[in-house]
């Protein structure tokens, strides 16, 4: 029988989405619209991650279940009392490049558009919503101990819920072209998961009896005692020829049975790369977590000082948009991360931004492209709605990022004044 998480998600966190819209200004009908838009979405969007990369299961796993999501403990129970609402949406804002890609933008997009509130607040809204939807599961795998493919298999079970809460248009947002291809690589990577279980207990079970434990010595008994039974079944029904007495039979029969599993255990441990004091451990190449898999799914620890990559980020009211080596174009999904800030500017607020260079190579040159990604950064805003009058290049007093730091030699700051 399925789980309907869709329930347990409605009844936990709809009034809570709601109430937080409509303190910032929503009309409460559309607040609850919003929210039952938002939480399916949320749901899908995990689905697809883990659906489109394997690879991501592990990490996702980690950020539910274990030490990485550690603030997602109690979390629904805070903002339900109205505290940490702000903290939760920041963290969640980091959260949704990585767990939604670069759908974040269309999808706050479209919940606006299902809802009626603002493109600002859905953005709000989705940042608050993922969190709080991760809180709920880790509740949920915590109080139930599940394992990595019953969380899978879980997340499986929502197809028929998802398909009626998400229109067409959402769905495409999300970037899911079919859900019953997306479920069916989710139903087949649950599978594989529980096959890999199975087969780690046969083996621990088969390397046990080949350390000639006790209970390996009965499970060997006992087989031997049935191939007695049944070679003296096999004798043409002809009694007066097997006068061999029973006992002599069956310990002559355990006696073999016993040396073959022997000698097949000494087999299979001398073609095997696993000792027999070793653990057996079951290995699944498709799915198998790099060294930092656990932590893929935090962009603030993926994204290190010395990844060169491009992202964004919004802190203490200033957005800094980091570049790769030697580009100049932004990261996808920042419009999610930085809603605030255009927000802002289309309230008429002055968006300052400010680019700084690296420290080493060419002076010029990079004096030359910090002012591209400035301008990139601005052209940025101003495709998302705000107008150029509200948006000011302004040279930084030191516009070197910072000694021996690459990275921030690679970013660009936006603040907002007024």
């Amino acid at each position: 029988m399925s789980f309907d998480l869709g329930n347990l998600l409605q009844g936990k966190l709809a009034g809570i989405l709601g109430q937080y819209l409509t303190s910032n200004g929503e009309n409460a009908e559309n607040s609850m619209k919003a929210a039952g838009v938002a939480l399916p979405a949320v749901i899908a969007g995990l689905v697809k991650h883990v659906g489109d990369n394997p690879a991501n299961a592990a990490g996702l796993f980690d950020l539910i279940k274990g030490a990485t999501g550690s603030q997602l403990s109690g979390a629904v129970e805070q903002a339900g009392e109205g505290r940490g609402l702000e903290g939760l949406a920041e963290w969640g804002k980091r959260l949704l490049p990585n767990l939604l890609g670069g759908n974040a933008a269309d999808v706050a997009d479209q919940i606006s558009q299902e809802s009626g509130v603002s493109k600002a607040s859905a953005g709000s809204l989705l940042s608050l919503a993922l969190p709080l939807v991760l809180s709920v599961l880790r509740g949920k795998v915590q109080d139930d101990d599940m394992t990595q493919g019953q969380l899978l298999g879980l997340l499986g079970q929502q197809q028929s819920w998802l398909s009626k809460a998400l229109s067409g248009v959402m769905l495409s947002a999300l970037g899911i072209g079919s859900l019953s291809g997306l479920f069916g690589s989710l139903s087949h990577l649950a599978g594989g998961l529980g096959g890999v279980g199975a087969g780690a207990a046969g083996a621990a079970a088969a390397t046990a009896a080949g350390k000639g434990s006790g209970l390996g010595k009965w499970i060997a008994l006992a087989l031997a005692a049935l191939l007695a039974l049944f070679a003296f079944k096999s004798c043409g029904g002809k009694e007066e020829s097997a006068q061999i007495p029973t006992a002599e039979m069956s310990a002559s029969a355990a006696s073999d049975g016993v040396e073959s599993m022997a000698t097949a255990s000494a087999e299979v441990e001398a073609a095997s790369p696993v000792m027999p004091s070793e653990p057996v451990e079951a290995s699944l190449p498709a799915i198998a977590p790099v060294a930092s898999e656990a932590e893929a799914s935090v962009p603030e620890v993926v994204q290190t000082e010395t990844a060169d990559v491009a992202r964004v980020t919004y802190e203490d009211g200033v957005a800094k948009f980091y570049f790769a080596t030697a580009k100049s174009d932004v990261a996808e999904g920042a419009e999610a991360i930085v809603a605030d800030v255009i927000a802002a500017g289309k309230e008429g607020k002055k968006l300052v931004i400010s680019g700084f260079a690296d420290s080493t190579g060419n002076a010029k040159a990079n004096q030359q492209l910090s002012k591209k990604r400035a301008e990139s950064v601005k052209a940025f805003f101003e495709a998302q709605g705000v107008e150029a009058k509200n948006i000011e290049l302004r040279k930084p007093e030191s516009t070197t990022g910072a000694i021996g730091n690459d990275v921030e030699g690679r970013r660009v700051e936006v603040k907002v004044e007024g």
